[in-house]
């Protein structure tokens, strides 16, 4: 005969997987030993200075407020963690009073009656999160909302109180930490905002990587616009948008990145050593790594894919100066003015919708309509993500890549020492063409 037991196993699978229902909506026994608590009521009375008026809806929607505040840092501990803490603390009792000793368990002080825990903070992050949001109307993502306290803490430690006095902790090698009070620093909003993630959760949409595939097709639908074009400005915008995609991918940049394309330093590189590779120049000027105004990448002609780098790059270099451009930013107008992500997005999209609608099955499955290919593939990660896949696709060696990544992390620094391997340190970028070249080769 089979029990009810079993008949409750077989017809819930996945019980004990899913989370609770009632988690998040009532509290549970011992969540007061593991988070500083207090009412609602009272921490009302510390922020408004009296108790609620319950006809008010201000008051009522700060009750709700406080009530979930207390429930999202309650449940930022586990059921089982709260539970196995609980069981200890009465064995602790127990084994007290076998002694003749009350318990441990005792509170010494009051809480002080101001917000010392965050709480105004914590209710406005909870406003917050209600608003329509990007990619849901009902809600705000958290990654978005958790900026409140940053928002805060910048203020404290900018403020009169935090600066009358300076405690610090000092080590040998003279490093300095400010210590300063901050009410969002305490274990309360630690908690809160431990359980308001959990409950929220993230809600992370990635670029979908442009696959090799997509991204021949892509250039070869640029070719087509640029051969089929009715006017001189339609093919120089096509021109400019072959170059920027075949950069960003080949040389795995993101978005922005791809726009710091300098036209003065193409010119002034390009034959620099013209049967074996090309130079990539990003402005930007980085101290230690060269006396220019760019970053200099070497790159390879052509890649074992067929992208046509090196030809791709001339057509642009003699567009530009045809137009009298021998200095700026190459990925631009016929005016000079540089392009934006808005811009290199609108013409990947028809490309894109083009190549779906022809051959879906370049596409990975998640991607089933037009719409999907708005959402999922940006100029800003598609083509660097892409890149970095093919990258490891084609077993290109991790040093390479690290090489390949190396300026951005001296970008980042803005002149101070980049934090880098030691070896690293004392390699010369411009010396390390081999690396580009093994790792572009590849694309």
């Amino acid at each position: 005969m089979v029990s009810r037991e079993d008949i409750d196993r077989l017809n819930n699978p996945w019980k004990g997987i899913h989370r609770n229902d009632k988690a998040f909506h009532q509290g549970r026994a011992g969540d007061h030993l593991l988070i500083p608590f207090e009412c609602e009521q009272c921490i009302f009375l510390k922020l408004r200075g009296h108790l609620p008026d319950y006809e008010s809806h201000r008051d009522k929607l700060l009750i709700a407020c406080l009530r979930r505040m207390n429930l999202d840092a309650f449940w930022s501990r586990e059921t089982q963690t709260v539970k196995q803490n609980t069981k200890r603390a009465e064995k602790q009792i127990e084994l007290s009073n076998l002694v003749g000793l009350e318990n441990p368990f005792i509170y010494t002080t009051h809480l002080p009656d101001f917000d010392h825990c965050g709480y105004e903070v914590a209710v406005a992050t909870l406003l917050y999160s209600r608003r329509p949001g990007k990619y849901h109307r009902t809600h705000v993502q958290f990654d978005t909302i958790r900026h409140l306290r940053s928002t805060f803490s910048n203020f404290v430690k900018s403020s009169p109180q935090s600066n009358q006095t300076t405690t610090a902790l000092g080590d040998f090698k003279g490093n300095y930490q400010r210590l300063v009070t901050d009410a969002c620093g305490s274990l309360f909003f630690k908690r809160f905002m431990e359980g308001l993630k959990k409950r929220m959760g993230q809600d992370w949409r990635p670029n979908t990587a442009i696959s090799t595939k997509i991204l021949i097709e892509l250039l070869m639908k640029a070719e087509e616009r640029i051969s089929e074009g009715d006017d001189d400005e339609t093919k120089h915008d096509w021109i400019v948008f072959s170059a920027y995609i075949t950069i960003a991918y080949v040389i795995s940049l993101r978005g922005p990145e791809g726009f710091l394309l300098d036209l003065e330093g193409l010119n002034r590189y390009w034959q620099q050593d013209p049967e074996r590779y090309i130079v990539i120049a990003l402005l930007g000027k980085v101290k230690g790594e060269h006396h220019d105004l760019a970053h200099l990448i070497p790159c390879t002609l052509r890649t074992i894919s067929g992208i046509n780098v090196k030809g791709i790059l001339e057509r642009l270099i003699e567009e530009k100066r045809r137009r009298g451009c021998i200095i700026g930013p190459s990925i631009s107008d016929v005016r000079g003015t540089v392009w934006n992500s808005f811009i290199v997005n609108e013409m990947m999209h028809e490309l894109l919708m083009e190549i779906f609608k022809s051959d879906r099955n370049l596409f990975p499955v998640n991607i089933m309509n037009k719409e999907k290919i708005r959402e999922k593939y940006q100029c800003f990660r598609s083509l660097r993500r892409g890149s970095d896949t093919r990258a490891i696709e084609q077993k290109v060696d991790s040093k390479d890549i690290d090489v390949v990544n190396r300026w951005r992390t001296v970008e980042a620094a803005q002149g101070k020492r980049p934090n880098r391997s030691m070896m690293h340190h004392y390699a010369q970028l411009d010396q390390l063409i081999e690396p580009f070249l093994r790792y572009t080769r590849e694309m």
